[in-house]
């Protein structure tokens, strides 16, 4: 059985030259570059980001596509 799984992986930066980074599983297919950096700009001026040092700035941002592959141990 194959399974894709599709991530969005939100990189921000930190003062201290530190990445934090957010994966959202299953995101919508249709999201344009603009969108996604909105939703990024609104999160840092949130100040939620960063678990020890708060997040200042936006790195990028990538879509990441793993493909899983079931072996079948039962075949001969």
């Amino acid at each position: 059985m194959e399974v894709t799984k599709r991530n969005l992986v939100l990189t921000f930066g930190t003062p201290a030259k530190t990445e934090e980074l957010i994966t959202i599983s299953s995101p919508a297919e249709t999201l344009s570059g603009t969108q996604v950096k909105e939703a990024m700009t609104k999160a840092l001026g949130s100040g939620a980001i960063g678990e020890n040092v708060q997040a200042n700035s936006i790195v990028g941002a990538k879509y990441v596509i793993q493909q899983v592959d079931a072996i079948d141990l039962d075949e001969a």
